[in-house]
């Protein structure tokens, strides 16, 4: 099932765990288009990788669809396996960003099978391949990701505010780990927001999937998200494929370009009416 859900924030309650955490806004109330789209595996515990996410990839494209103003997308290939926050993402010419923090063993990891059997391929990394699969963990597009797990919270830093951020999700939850989206701007806190994903007991969603997506609405705008965990040990999981949204212009900024472009206007009919004079 794909939502897309009006989000407005005023106060939020979300438990974490056994750790209760408000977020009351003084500011006025911020909304936020959501989209969710989560894909059970139907076969958890068997080391098979699942790729019939039929939800999730409708809901990237329902995400997708209400970019209008431009995106890109940080996909992980270009990282060497292996390699540890800090990382610099990349989102084409509308933003880079910072990924820092996340729990033990946090970092790039790949499910390339054709490794296994590259005789130049470390030995370290065909055994990870193996765990990886073997733990439901996947890619949303080529074959690397973000590992991390629910002991400590990550962060992306953007160099620039933007407009919308999504993201797929792996094998998350199901050893009862949680997380939440903070959303900041200028370091001022605006949004907490839940990710609805379905929990899981002892391994039952291993495997499964789900698509994120969040559009600021009448402009709004935000510079850093914190992925917030609930603290949780021994459950690990995968994100790929971040997308972030171009910002709208603020609407000063508006007025100055409609401003510039009033006074090059007129200066032009003037040249104009002189030139046609003369």
């Amino acid at each position: 099932m794909v939502q897309t859900l009006m989000f407005h924030n005023k106060a939020i309650l979300s438990l974490l765990g056994a750790t209760l955490v408000t977020a009351t806004l003084t500011a006025p109330a911020r909304a936020y288009q959501l989209f969710f789209g989560e894909d059970i595996n139907p076969n958890p515990g068997e080391g098979l990788l699942f790729s019939d996410i039929t939800n999730a990839r409708a809901a990237e494209a329902a995400f997708l669809a209400a970019l209008t103003n431009g995106s890109a997308t940080e996909d992980f290939e270009s990282f060497a396996i292996f390699t540890p926050a800090d990382l610099d993402l990349v989102f084409g010419d509308i933003a880079t960003a910072t990924l820092s923090g996340g729990g033990p063993n946090s970092s790039i990891r790949t499910i390339n099978t054709d490794l296994l059997n590259d005789p130049d391929t470390n030995e370290a990394i065909k055994k990870d391949i193996v765990r990886e699969i073997a733990l439901g963990r996947n890619a949303a597009s080529g074959s690397q990701y973000w590992l991390t797990n629910a002991v400590a919270d990550f962060t992306v830093n953007f160099d620039q505010a933007v407009g919308g951020f999504g993201f797929y999700g792996y094998d998350l939850g199901d050893y009862g780990g949680t997380v939440a989206l903070e959303l900041f701007l200028n370091g001022e806190a605006l949004s907490l927001i839940d990710i609805p994903f379905t929990q899981g007991i002892n391994g039952s969603t291993d495997g499964s999937a789900f698509y994120f997506g969040l559009l600021g609405n009448n402009n709004q705008r935000f510079d850093q998200i914190k992925f917030r965990m609930n603290g949780v040990p021994g459950d690990q999981f995968a994100f790929d494929d971040m997308t972030v949204a171009k910002a709208v212009p603020e609407p000063g900024t508006l007025l100055a370009l409609l401003g510039i472009g009033a006074l090059g206007s007129t200066f032009l009919k003037r040249r104009s009416s002189a030139t046609e004079v003369e």
